[in-house]
């Protein structure tokens, strides 16, 4: 566990010095997840995501040692002053929130599941997932945000499905 704590330390300590491009420019994120699944990269996603017939502002995380992208959809709800960060495979499904400049992970909401509850129960690591409840609690841009899901996610994910990946 205190290994675990000292890698989020160092790979909160990274995403601070900044990374190395801005996904607004419409260049690339990148940075180290500094877990197996080594270093990461996001961009702006070509296939959105859609919720309730809007498209969200949908973003790819690749990782160098796994096969497949990650898909991620932002959806801004002002009424509520919150981010939603839909975090999405065809075999995975997290949410990341921020309310109130509180940044954390909490299981998928009913309303954006697309995989059943039970098999995601299966697949999720229950230790990181309580310790990621809350990440920060300082106010964050939307590319930070980004970089701490990339650093983050590998660790939910429970060592036997991490294959899948």
């Amino acid at each position: 566990m205190k290994t675990k704590l000292v890698l989020f330390s160092i790979c909160l300590a990274i995403l601070s010095m900044g990374a190395t491009a801005k996904i607004k420019d419409g260049k690339a994120l990148t940075g180290n997840s500094l877990t197996e699944f080594g270093k990461y990269t996001v961009v702006n996603s070509d296939v959105p995501m859609v919720y309730k017939n809007q498209v969200l502002k949908t973003f790819e995380l690749t990782y160098e040692n796994t096969d497949n992208p990650i898909r991620i959809g932002l959806l801004c709800e002002d009424e509520l002053k919150c981010k939603t960060f839909i975090v999405r495979t065809d075999d995975f499904e997290i949410e990341y929130t921020c309310r109130n400049n509180v940044f954390g992970v909490k299981k998928i909401e009913k309303r954006f599941q697309k995989l059943p509850k039970e098999e995601m129960e299966l697949k999720l690591n229950k230790v990181a997932y309580y310790s990621q409840r809350v990440i920060c609690q300082n106010k964050k841009s939307e590319d930070e945000l980004l970089g701490l899901i990339a650093c983050y996610l590998p660790d939910l994910v429970n060592d036997e499905y991490q294959a899948s990946f």
